[in-house]
Order: structure tokens, then C-alpha cells, then sequence
């Protein structure tokens, strides 16, 4: 599944707690192993073990990343998907602007710029506007960002965007689309 499409977010979060999963297995599994082999903790799989801390730390890490910005519920991915109909969309993304995650549930790529969604209700909307706007300046998108906390607002603003005059522009859009979810998680 591609980054920025619908239900993303879900398939990166299953795939995150497995491998969580399998790390913290195996932490626990070499270190008990260790343990009845040798009677003792002093045994090289218990340093194996205190290593493989450090990668199970990384994904739970991004699995607590991850569920800060979880998708749109189904309905309101079906009713974002017909107000943007013929426009170039990204959903599920968390983006890191200026250290800190912002999760953006769905955005419309337009020549203006960028029209977007956040669910989160802890985010600094004006804050985290000009965090995107700086990070979109300094990676050369230049596209003006405006982040909505109120769905129905998004969905309004949304329906009145002009689609793509073209098949060039709607390309030139996907490229924008595509700089952008570099530095989405």
C-alpha cells in the first residue's frame, strides 16, 4: 500500500506492533534461554538481549507515533473522497515539522497550495501551520498549507477547490504530493 492513501496509517500500525512484538520476543526469549542454560545472568545471550532493547524501543516509539494520528473513520473518508473528487489527495499521514509529529488525516493538493485535516485535538493549528508552512519553504514545495481541526469546515473549503485545469497540472500536483510525503512517517 502506498504512502498517503486511505488506510495506510491502520497496515503501518499492524506492521509496527508486529515487529514490536517480535523484538521484545526476542529480548525476553534470549534472556530466559540464557538464563536456564547458564543458571546465571552473567552469559553472553543476556547481552544479546540488552541489545535488542534498543530496536524494540525504536518501534514502540513509532507504534505511539503512529496512534497519534489515526485515519479518518470510513464515513468521513467517503465524504472527503466526493468533495475532492478530481483532485489530487493524501490521507494518513504524520508529518515532523520544526520536532514535533503533526497528523494530518487528509489533504488536497491544489495550485494554491495545501488544504488540510488534522483530528488531533492536542495540535496547535496556527502553530502547526507554520511549522508546515516552514518546513514546505525549506524543501522547495513552496505551497501554502492551511490546517483544519473542524471536519466539516475542511470539507466545505474543500468542495470549493478549483480541480487541475489539465493533465499537466494535475501532474505537476502529484510531484508536490509526492515531495510532501517524503517527510510524512
Amino acid at each position: 500500500m502506498e504512502k498517503g492513501t486511505y488506510g495506510y496509517g491502520i497496515r503501518k500500525l499492524k506492521m509496527q506492533i508486529l515487529k514490536m512484538s517480535a523484538c521484545y520476543a526476542l529480548v525476553i526469549g534470549a534472556f530466559v534461554i540464557g538464563l536456564i542454560l547458564t543458571g546465571t545472568r552473567k552469559n553472553i545471550l543476556t547481552v544479546g538481549a540488552i541489545c535488542s532493547v534498543l530496536p524494540a524501543a525504536t518501534f514502540t516509539v513509532n507504534v505511539i507515533a503512529r496512534l497519534k494520528g489515526l485515519p479518518l473513520k470510513k464515513q468521513d473518508y467517503e465524504k472527503f473522497e466526493k468533495a475532492a473528487e478530481g483532485q489530487v489527495t493524501a490521507c494518513d499521514m504524520i508529518v515532523t515539522a520544526n520536532q514535533k509529529l503533526v497528523p494530518i488525516q487528509a489533504a488536497v493538493f491544489h495550485e494554491h497550495g495545501i488544504t488540510a485535516y488534522t483530528a488531533s485535538k492536542k495540535t496547535d493549528l496556527k502553530q502547526a501551520e507554520r511549522d508546515l508552512n516552514g518546513l514546505s519553504k525549506s524543501v522547495g514545495i513552496y505551497a501554502k498549507i492551511r490546517l483544519f481541526g473542524d471536519f466539516e469546515a475542511f470539507l466545505k473549503q474543500t468542495g470549493s477547490i478549483q480541480e487541475p485545469e489539465n493533465e499537466e497540472k494535475k501532474e505537476e500536483l502529484r510531484q508536490k504530493r509526492k515531495a510532501f510525503l517524503v517527510y510524512s512517517m
